[in-house]
């Protein structure tokens, strides 16, 4: 299997027509045709899966990677795995940053990344999967496969718990010495043990680094003797999560992941490898809304998403929905006092034009500026203040001049940085310069 790597918005060239002299592989990469077409056509006809776009670089055609990160196997068995692009850090810190982010956020449940060192993040994403998986196995292997009573019917030449009367009588006259008994066996085929087993199958298929491969197939060994599930559906379904099964806890959301392949934008399909991508979009508004829960002063409170106005309403029926990233509110949801938007781009804090005259805009978006002032109206009536978040970077890591929406206005908008650590012991944080908002406690408590 041909495996590359490339950052977000680089772009990937067929090899019947991209030739020689492509330069930083990180930006740059050549994948086999078959994978390219495949690419074109599985993400460009949905809006919501937009993975990558076609376009043209010196006379080539080659297609540029958005801004979604993760691993992506092609039916022909091409495995292309997405980076964060991160300033210019190396592939193992901004794979480490993502598996940090991403233990983070409730709704994806990565929570055995955070005290990982950093040369596990020298293998791909796939491998790293692979690898936290098999560590979670193999600590319930040294606890104890746990068993169950399961009901067993069968043909035994001795009575064993009851006795099928139906199935006796109609024995035939040979086999009458023959007893048709039900009884109940305690063995460890059980929903959770028959889920581990189907997902030590595929890793076992996926894996390329020999450490993975030989821990995959020692504990392949050790479930031998139970089937794989034969209703994965159900099976999730009588996963129980009791005191005896706590030491099983950490698995079901691993052995979901890998059998149904679930991610927000999986791409699953004909294709036989690990594929989940992530958008870093909506990753990097969820770390951040995590990130300031644990920083609000006392009395105010934080949601994602709502509350959810309109902007305009139309016999008597409300059009244009709007749902801020962030809303800072104090005592009532209702009484909100902040708007915060992320934005997951770089800007420039010192953009000038090319004839040298200064751009006031700092890169910031006129379409953002727009979005914003409507929230301010609906959401802070019209006096207040708001945030833009961009990831910290080495073109901007000072908090913006105010952007205020008139001369004398109350409603203002500030364009702030937020740091994303790559050291081992570094700190995340938001920058908010000299204006500290008075529902932002500024401590590195986590």
């Amino acid at each position: 299997m041909n495996c590359i790597c490339i950052q977000e918005y680089g772009v990937l060239y067929s090899d019947s027509v991209a030739g020689k002299g492509l330069d930083d592989p990180i930006k740059n990469q050549v994948i086999p045709a078959k994978a390219w077409n495949w690419l074109l056509k599985a993400t460009g006809t949905d809006e919501h899966k937009c993975l990558v776009r076609p376009i043209n670089r010196s006379g080539r055609l080659g297609l540029q990677v958005m801004n979604y990160v993760g691993v992506i196997t092609t039916p022909c068995g091409c495995q292309i795995e997405i980076v964060p692009k991160i300033d210019n850090y190396s592939n193992e810190k901004s794979r480490c940053k993502l598996f940090t982010m991403l233990s983070k956020v409730e709704s994806i449940k990565f929570k055995s990344f955070q005290n990982a060192s950093l040369k596990l993040f020298n293998q791909t994403i796939p491998e790293v999967l692979i690898h936290q998986f098999l560590i979670e196995v193999k600590l319930v292997v040294k606890r104890g496969i746990r068993n169950d009573y399961i009901s067993v019917k069968e043909e035994l030449p001795f009575l064993r718990g009851r006795l099928q009367v139906a199935a006796q009588l109609r024995q035939p006259i040979g086999r009458q010495h023959l007893f048709q008994v039900e009884h109940d066996d305690f063995q460890p085929n059980r929903a959770e043990n028959r889920l581990i087993h189907s997902a030590l199958k595929k890793v076992v298929h996926w894996a390329k680094s020999y450490e993975n491969q030989r821990l995959a197939n020692e504990l392949l060994f050790v479930f031998d003797d139970i089937p794989i599930s034969g209703n994965i559906k159900q099976d999730f379904k009588r996963w129980f999560n009791d005191r005896s099964m706590v030491h099983y806890r950490g698995l079901k959301e691993w052995c979901e992941l890998i059998i149904n392949e679930e991610s927000p934008y999986s791409l699953a399909g004909n294709q036989h490898g690990l594929s989940f991508l992530f958008p870093m979009n909506d990753l990097f508004e969820e770390y951040v809304a995590k990130f300031l829960e644990k920083r609000l002063a006392h009395d105010f409170g934080l949601t994602e998403q709502k509350p959810q106005k309109y902007l305009a309403y139309r016999g008597g029926k409300g059009l244009f929905t709007m749902k801020p990233d962030i809303v800072i509110h104090k005592d009532s949801l209702e009484n909100s006092i902040s708007i915060l938007d992320t934005k997951w781009k770089r800007i420039d804090q010192e953009k000038t034009y090319e004839n040298g005259s200064e751009d006031h805009k700092r890169g910031v978006s006129q379409a953002d500026m727009y979005q914003l002032y409507a929230y301010g109206q609906k959401y802070l009536k019209g006096s207040g203040d708001m945030f833009l978040i961009y990831p910290e970077s080495e073109t901007f890591n000072e908090p913006l001049d105010i952007f205020n929406f008139e001369v004398d206005s109350k409603l203002r908008l500030r364009a702030v940085p937020f740091k994303l650590s790559l050291e081992k012991n570094g700190l995340d944080g938001i920058n908010f310069g000299d204006h500290l908002p008075n529902w932002y406690l500024n401590t590195n408590e986590r």
